[in-house]
């Protein structure tokens, strides 16, 4: 098999942003790990046009470990990059191309510790996962995530290759996206009064979802988190035609971040509220057109990550990581969709945590044969040779 540099060129040159196809992608995977041996699974989505695909090396019983990354990658799209962001190249041992770090890096490290896993007398499964559309959403696992879970092989821990540095991730907030869309009605606006601004009541409701964050600073803290509390904010927003057009629509775009060990549903009780608010508004639209409303679409969610409650198993990877304390991670990732299949999960990967989603993101070469190296220690733990 190709070095993990020649790997990781090979991914990067599939383009796949959210917005595309990741067959071509998976294709090349499964032909790639063909000879050593898998049992190839695919998890398609609805249209077809995208699936996640799961990888097995070795009997199909319980226990054993679950490798998982992204296929998808965010556009280059307004960025300035200084070469062509799909054309992977080296520069002072780093590897340049879009997804590199964030997280296409750890799946080229899979690929390239393919042989020496298959190699080895497993008594225990090796399980790679690798999703599609994680980059809106996480939307893309669950299906895959729903069936590992409930298999006869489930895994007693799935590591997800996120750009931690090689440091162990335990904890990482949970997330709620999604979109608020107010119908209005139009008219001239030398008569406001006649009709319904879009663009004045989408205004009233981000108000009170600025109320709601400075609420969520004297809530549930939880202190390795940047920042230690819960966070909702609104990121985009786009409506009206014209200047002197009384705004027909108006919609924004919503997130919140929830911290970890928050209670049960601490984020839809925040959904709640912001219906709530919208609600006390709609009577007045509706007097005006029964039409005029608001509504709330919800696009994903993405469960927190909790500390695994399995003391060893964090042991465990501390000691092979090299690393001396479980790290809180920034961002969101797949590791709560996992754990709520019952399969204790941590973050660990080669990535820099200030690379994803940058112009010439990078990782290190060095990086990612540290991470081989640790997957390879890692399945030891497939062969009954360690414990």
């Amino acid at each position: 098999m190709a070095d993990v540099t020649e790997l990781l060129a090979r991914i990067i040159s599939f383009r796949t942003i959210s917005a595309g196809s990741n067959l071509p992608l998976l294709d090349w995977i499964e032909e790639t790990a063909k000879p050593y041996g898998v049992t190839a699974r695919r998890f398609p989505d609805p249209t077809g046009q995208k699936a996640s695909l799961l990888l097995t090396l070795g009997p199909e019983v319980p226990g054993g470990v679950l490798l998982s990354g992204h296929t998808d990658v965010v556009p280059c799209e307004g960025q300035t990059w200084t070469a062509d962001p799909w054309v992977a190249r080296v520069e002072n041992g780093r590897l340049i191309g879009r997804g590199s770090s964030d997280m296409q890096g750890f799946i080229a490290c899979c690929l390239a510790a393919l042989p020496a896993i298959a190699a080895k007398k497993l008594t225990r499964p090796v399980h790679f996962a690798f999703s599609y559309d994680e980059e809106v959403g996480c939307t893309g696992v669950w299906d895959m995530a729903d069936w590992i879970g409930k298999s006869h092989m489930k895994p007693r821990l799935a590591v997800i290759g996120e750009p931690t540095e090689m440091h162990v991730a335990n904890a990482h907030k949970g997330g709620l996206i999604g979109w608020c869309k107010v119908k209005g009605v139009p008219g001239h606006s030398s008569q406001p009064d006649k009709y319904v601004n879009a663009v004045m009541i989408a205004a009233e409701v981000v108000a009170e979802i600025n109320r709601i964050r400075d609420d969520m600073r004297d809530g549930p803290r939880y202190a390795a988190a940047t920042p230690p509390y819960s966070t909702i904010q609104v990121n985009q927003i786009r409506g009206g035609l014209h200047g002197n057009i009384v705004a027909e629509d108006c919609e924004f775009f919503w997130e919140m971040r929830i911290t970890p060990g928050s209670p049960p549903d601490s984020d839809l009780a925040v959904l709640d509220r912001m219906k709530a608010f919208a609600r006390s508004l709609e009577p007045a639209m509706k007097r005006i057109s029964p039409d005029a409303g608001i509504d709330f679409i919800t696009q994903a969610r993405i469960p927190p990550l909790n500390p695994v409650s399995d003391a060893a198993i964090l042991r465990e990877m501390l000691d092979l990581t090299g690393t001396q304390q479980a790290l809180t991670k920034s961002g969101g990732t797949e590791a709560g969709i996992f754990t709520l299949q019952g399969i204790p999960s941590l973050v660990i990967g080669p990535g820099e945590n200030s690379q994803p989603h940058q112009p010439d993101e990078y990782v290190q070469v060095a990086m990612l044969e540290r991470c081989i190296a640790f997957l390879d220690q890692l399945t030891d733990s497939c062969t009954g040779e360690r414990a």
